[in-house]
């Protein structure tokens, strides 16, 4: 019995000493930086009410770099680039004596989108996994162009061409849900559900919806305090 007694003793004190070298995970230092990688259908688009000269472009993918500015909300900013182009045949029509005029539709959208995006969650934040309403700011610096024409025997004619170039923003909304992989990954799927042109209105706003996936990376830049997150 004694010396049952005297190994649970020592038993206790080896478990006490690895658990001072090796800190439990809720008292690991918060690693508040993070990087990541999302994938997304979202378009981004540019538009001009006054000039009535519009374009866009659909991006693969968006890097970014957050910061946990609190337990429950983070502030991330993101950057992406896309382009839109295209030369395509729009029709065939035979005017007098059988000849054939060829109509083109010509287009070519680009910018540099930087989303600065808002996560919050009112739930508890030691959850694997999370639920978050997210917002997004988005200016976008870009270009679009847009040519209408004919082609005769091999002469091709504009009928059409307007161009726009300039700073653009939109206003997102949605939910996002977190998954805690480990220590360093976390994964994520997103849906924005809000859509909105700044100071213009577009058709495509009305019924812009998008998914996305992602997976973001903890940096440990430097130890923090125990506790240096807020409530």
């Amino acid at each position: 019995m004694k010396t049952l007694q005297l190994s649970l003793l020592l038993l206790l004190f080896s478990l006490a000493a690895v658990a001072q070298t090796h800190p439990d995970s809720a008292s690991v230092p918060p690693k508040r930086f993070y990087v990541g990688i999302e994938l997304s259908s979202i378009s981004y688009s540019m538009w001009d009410n006054t000039k009535k000269v519009g374009g866009g472009f659909t991006p693969i993918a968006h890097a970014h770099i957050g910061y946990r500015l609190t337990k429950r909300m983070n502030v991330q900013v993101g950057l992406t680039y896309g382009r839109d182009k295209e030369d395509v045949l729009s029709g065939i029509y035979y005017g007098y004596n059988d000849t054939i005029i060829n109509h083109y539709r010509s287009k070519d959208s680009y910018g540099v989108a930087m989303p600065l995006t808002v996560h919050f969650t009112p739930f508890n934040p030691a959850r694997k996994v999370q639920l978050y309403a997210t917002a997004s700011f988005i200016p976008i610096l870009g270009s679009t162009w847009h040519q209408n024409s004919e082609e005769y025997e091999g002469n091709r004619v504009v009928t059409f061409e307007s161009d726009d170039a300039g700073l653009y923003a939109i206003v997102t909304a949605g939910l996002q849900l977190n998954y805690k992989i480990n220590n360093r990954f976390e994964g994520y799927g997103k849906a924005n559900l809000y859509y909105k042109n700044v100071n213009q209105f577009t058709e495509y706003a009305k019924q812009a919806r998008s998914v996305s996936i992602g997976l973001n990376y903890n940096l440990n830049l430097k130890r923090e305090k125990q506790g240096g997150f807020l409530d």
